[in-house]
């Protein structure tokens, strides 16, 4: 088959779901083409754009922000352009700016089936006001078109029931994670990186990965890290990420007093070592599609702390050993929760993480979903 894969982010955890499902088609012989935008690249991107071409595909830079502009009319046109040119058998969409641009296809005449994986919907936030319900119309409106591919139950629910998109459209596969590259260190390594860092060898090191930016809840973390620092003093936090709300946070940082025992990174091409320096894993996200951060702290057997939010949900129902958890924005019910997991740290209990990540969220198993799908849609077209 060939599959046009569209991507608005170059980094973080969509990007990353692409990269992977990019290079898994790749893998088996499959065509890619790439529609992308630089506006938020990566390394990773370019060395992606370059793999796709390299094996055949076609790619065209889009040049688009996840906010709608007056651009978005330009890259729609590019990407009509690029379906007369590829032909793609598929079009497969992911976020919210590709997924505008992607089925709007239709109102230009093309019709090959059309896929969308919105990786969190905006109105799960909760936030109300006239964006979110504009974000809820397109999405409502955009939905009765082609299918879309839900991350998590919690997100398929507000799909059916609040943006009322017909069951039929719906499909539910969850985020795979490779196993093979995500994996824990050994003793010798942690040391070794967390040593680089200047994380002290007696510090217990929580960890926080994603965009500062309202979903992520970037504050409430600070907030209910700092006040966890009063009972546990060898507490540490490593952030990585970046975005809107950056300056914010350092500013916050220095108010609580925690930026001492702040490591902040803005990004790493291979995140593997973030995690194998971790003793635990923390997401305080006000929603979720299904994390890729948590899967790949899973496969790394890292205990987590998660919001209860949808997308994060459906993890809490997985059976983990080492899963704690608190309301969106409850800094007390997080900082309690941050101490609750300080202490059982060197308990020594089994922890039966990276076995689920193995068993349910293999590539295979999920991105071999998405390919089936595919092509019952190209052998009914």
């Amino acid at each position: 088959m060939q599959i046009l894969l569209v991507t608005e982010p170059g980094v973080d955890g969509v990007f990353r779901h692409v990269e992977a499902l990019a290079s898994f088609l790749m893998e088996r012989d499959h065509r890619v083409h790439l529609a992308y935008s630089d506006v938020r690249g990566s390394d990773r991107l370019t060395q992606l754009v370059a793999k796709v071409a390299a094996a055949g595909g076609r790619t065209v830079n889009l040049a688009v922000s996840n906010a709608p502009g007056p651009g978005d009319v330009r890259a729609l046109l590019k990407l009509r352009r690029l379906v007369r040119e590829a032909r793609p058998d598929v079009i497969h969409a992911h976020s919210s700016k590709a997924g505008a641009l992607a089925r709007a296809l239709v109102w230009l005449g093309v019709w090959q089936p059309v896929f969308y994986t919105p990786h969190a919907y905006y109105g799960l936030s909760g936030k109300g006001g006239m964006k979110s319900r504009v974000f809820n119309a397109v999405e409502a409106v955009l939905g009765r078109i082609g299918t879309t591919i839900n991350l998590s139950e919690g997100e398929r629910a507000f799909a059916r029931n609040t943006l009322k998109i017909p069951q039929v459209r719906l499909r539910l596969i969850a985020n795979p994670v490779d196993c093979a590259r995500f994996r824990p260190a050994d003793v010798a390594k942690r040391k070794e990186i967390r040593a680089s860092l200047g994380v002290p060898e007696d510090a217990i090191l929580l960890g926080s990965v994603g965009r500062l930016a309202f979903q992520k809840d970037p504050l409430t973390l600070y907030h209910a890290f700092a006040k966890a620092c009063q009972q546990r003093p060898e507490l540490w936090l490593y952030h990585l990420g970046e975005g809107e709300l950056s300056a914010e946070c350092a500013a916050l940082a220095d108010e609580l007093g925690i930026r001492e025992r702040i490591v902040r990174q803005t990004y790493l091409s291979e995140p593997l070592s973030f995690y194998q320096a971790l003793d635990g894993m923390i997401l305080t996200s006000r929603y979720e599609g299904l994390s890729f951060a948590v899967l790949e702290a899973l496969a790394c057997d890292l205990p987590v702390i998660l919001s209860r939010v949808p997308g994060n949900n459906d993890f809490m129902e997985m059976g983990l050993s080492h899963c704690w958890s608190a309301g969106k924005e409850d800094v007390d019910g997080f900082a309690k929760v941050i101490g609750q997991w300080a202490q059982d740290c060197g308990q020594g209990r089994a922890s039966n993480h990276r076995q689920i990540a193995e068993s349910r969220f293999s590539q295979e198993a999920c991105f071999g979903a998405i390919v089936r799908e595919y092509e019952q849609k190209v052998s009914a077209s």
